[in-house]
């Protein structure tokens, strides 16, 4: 197997102009296969960056609706040579019945579509309730914090490659997760919060990539009102947003940002 501890390597490659050509060394981001097995059974292969690793399988076990909170998890142990993480359950009922109603086991890419997803079963808004309205936070603030996040991935700087996720407070920046995927990248700050016993219901969460529906639910699930991207949402995503009261930005840089849904938390001064 190869370095697990690298999440990048060194290429040698060959940039091209109109009239020039030179060859120069660039950082390429690693995919490390993650297998988690939960109860003894082989749920879903992950390809992330080999980084926070037990925020990742947290993280995922929530927002795909396995568990509800961390008490239901008796231990996560991970074999990072071997890339396979062990999680023990209290209960084997609702992951059994995801098993019996779904075929085979799936492969979530870096893509992170949800085609052929066993947890899907259970990822839908049928038990979600619409988020309060209390927490408010200045504009200028959450393009501050948007300001503040473009500059802290190191390894983006490197690599051009990796998918960045922080969470703020109305104090400032939290903590920043990283991933090459989006999805696992929103994984691993939710699964640092559940860890943490954090409260996400004042908080702010910002991501370098595009939302889709499936990103909204996750947000629900954790209860966290702000959703900052520095992409744009889906039409999906923004009526998902507006019927569970999620404030939804978008193509935030600079001095602006567009606004898709429940804009009242943002006080303009």
């Amino acid at each position: 197997m190869p370095d697990t501890n690298q999440i990048s390597k060194n290429y040698n490659i060959l940039v091209c102009c109109s009239d020039t050509q030179s060859e120069e060394p660039q950082q390429i981001l690693i995919e490390y296969k993650l297998a988690i097995y939960v109860n003894g059974v082989r749920y879903v292969n992950l390809i992330c960056t080999h980084k926070n690793l037990h925020e990742l399988v947290l993280g995922n076990l929530f927002t795909e609706g396995i568990i509800h909170k961390i008490s239901e998890i008796i231990s996560i142990e991970i074999e990072e040579d071997q890339g396979k993480a062990f999680v023990k359950l209290t209960r084997n009922d609702i992951f059994k019945d995801m098993i019996e109603a779904t075929e085979g086991i799936r492969t979530v890419t870096t893509a992170c579509g949800k085609q052929h997803s066993i947890a899907y079963y259970l990822m839908n808004d049928g038990d979600l309730t619409p988020l309060e309205r209390s927490f408010t936070i200045t504009f200028s603030t959450v393009l501050s914090y948007m300001n503040d996040f473009q500059k802290s991935s190191d390894i983006y700087k490197t690599t051009r490659g990796i998918h960045s996720c922080a969470l703020y407070n109305d104090r400032g920046p939290l903590y920043l997760m990283e991933d090459i995927g989006r999805h696992n990248a929103v994984d691993k700050v939710l699964g640092f919060a559940i860890d943490h016993d954090i409260d996400l219901s004042e908080t702010v969460l910002i991501t370098s990539g595009r939302v889709p529906n499936d990103m909204i639910i996750k947000i629900i699930k954790a209860k966290i009102p702000i959703l900052v991207a520095r992409s744009v949402p889906t039409d999906a995503a923004i009526e998902m947003a507006q019927k569970y009261n999620v404030t939804l930005a978008g193509f935030a840089r600079g001095t602006k940002m567009n606004l898709y849904a429940n804009e009242q938390r943002l006080l303009f001064e």
